[in-house]
C-alpha cells in the first residue's frame, strides 16, 4: 500500500517534467536561425563587408573635412598657407564584391523546409545597398550663411569668399596714390641754374595678381615749379614749371606682416616725357625706372590704405616721392 501511494505521488511530478521538456524543445525549434535574414552565409558576409567599407569611407571623409577646416582656420586667423600633405587613414579603392553562386534549395536540417522558398526569408532578406559615394573633398565640415544670402538647392552656402592675395586665387587690383615729389637734382652752368621745388604727383596702376604677386600697367603725373634762384641767364630768372607724364610696367609683391598690416615692394620700367619752360617750351623723353616700398593696412578684403616711398628716375627732374593712397582688390 505504501509503494502504491508513492507511485501515485510521483506520477504528477513525472508528467509535469515531461510537459516542461516538450515546451523547451518547441521553444528552441521556434527560434529563428541566423541565416533566416539572408539567403546564405556568403550574402551575410558580403553585406557586412559593404557596411565596413562604407564606414571606412565616412571616416576618410571626416578626416579630410577636419584637415580642410584646419587649413582654412590657419589662412583666416594666422595668414598661413596651410599646404600640408594629407593622407586618408583607410584604403577604400577595393570595394567588396558580391560572390556568385548557383541558386539551389537550401533546407533546414531540423524542419526540412527550404529557406529560399520560405515566406519569412524572402520578406526579411535585405536589398543590395547603393554604392558609397564620398562627398567633394573641398566641402567644409560646416557651412554658415548670412541672412541676406539664400540657400541654393537646399544646401547652406558659406558667406566666406576670400579675395585677398593671401587666398591664392587670381584676382585684379587698382592702386591710386597721390603724393609729393621732392626733386634732388639741379642743372647748373656758368650763366644758368635750373633747380626745382617740391610739387604734387599722382600715380595710378592696375592689373592682375596671384599669391601676392602683381603685374599690370601704371601711369604717373607730376609737376614741379622752378626754385626762386633758378635763371636761364645772368639777369633773367625762371618762373615757369616742368610737367612729367610716364607710363610703365608695374610689378610688385604684397606680403603679410601682423594682422591686417601688409608690406609691399614694387618696380616699374617704362617711358617718360617731360615738358620744360626755360623760358621757351621744350620736351625731353627717355627711359624710366621707378621703385617703391611701403605698408598697407587692410580695412577689408577689398580696400587697403597704402603709405609708401617711391623713387622716380628721369634725366631732368628725378625725385623722391612720398605717397598716401588707396588700394582696391577684386
Amino acid at each position: 500500500m505504501n509503494r502504491k501511494s508513492t507511485y501515485l505521488c510521483l506520477l504528477p511530478v513525472f508528467l509535469f517534467g515531461s510537459l516542461l521538456h516538450s515546451q523547451d524543445e518547441n521553444f528552441f525549434e521556434k527560434e529563428k536561425p541566423v541565416l533566416s535574414y539572408y539567403e546564405n552565409l556568403d550574402d551575410k558576409t558580403y553585406f557586412h563587408q559593404r557596411r565596413i567599407h562604407g564606414m571606412k569611407g565616412e571616416l576618410n571623409n571626416y578626416s579630410e573635412k577636419l584637415h580642410n577646416l584646419q587649413k582654412r582656420f590657419d589662412q583666416i586667423f594666422y595668414g598661413l598657407s596651410g599646404d600640408h600633405s594629407f593622407k586618408t587613414p583607410f584604403d577604400v579603392t577595393n570595394q567588396p564584391v558580391r560572390p556568385t553562386y548557383s541558386r539551389r534549395l537550401e533546407g533546414n536540417s531540423s524542419s526540412g523546409n527550404s529557406l529560399v522558398n520560405s515566406p519569412r526569408s524572402l520578406s526579411r532578406a535585405p536589398l543590395d545597398p547603393e554604392p558609397f559615394t564620398p562627398p567633394s573633398p573641398n566641402q567644409l565640415a560646416f557651412n554658415v550663411s548670412s541672412p541676406e544670402q539664400p540657400s541654393q538647392e537646399e544646401e547652406v552656402v558659406s558667406s566666406f569668399t576670400p579675395s585677398r592675395s593671401s587666398s591664392g586665387g587670381l584676382g585684379g587690383y587698382l592702386i591710386l596714390t597721390p603724393g609729393i615729389a621732392v626733386p634732388f637734382k639741379s642743372h647748373k652752368g656758368d650763366d644758368f641754374l635750373r633747380k626745382y621745388d617740391a610739387g604734387p604727383s599722382l600715380s595710378f596702376a592696375g592689373g592682375v595678381q596671384k599669391d601676392g604677386f602683381r603685374i599690370g600697367l601704371g601711369t604717373l603725373l607730376k609737376k614741379n615749379e622752378f626754385d626762386s634762384n633758378s635763371r636761364y641767364d645772368t639777369n633773367n630768372p625762371l618762373t615757369q614749371e616742368s610737367k612729367t607724364f610716364a607710363v610703365y610696367l608695374d610689378l610688385g609683391y604684397d606680403f603679410g606682416l601682423i594682422g591686417d598690416l601688409d608690406g609691399y615692394v614694387g618696380l616699374g620700367l617704362g617711358y617718360y616725357r617731360t615738358s620744360i619752360q626755360d623760358p621757351s617750351k621744350r620736351n625731353q623723353d627717355g627711359f624710366l625706372a621707378t621703385g617703391s616700398i611701403g605698408l598697407a593696412y587692410n580695412f577689408s578684403d577689398l580696400i587697403a590704405l597704402r603709405l609708401g616711398y617711391r623713387y622716380f628716375h628721369e634725366d631732368e627732374v628725378p625725385a623722391h616721392l612720398a605717397e598716401l593712397g588707396l588700394g582696391f582688390e577684386f
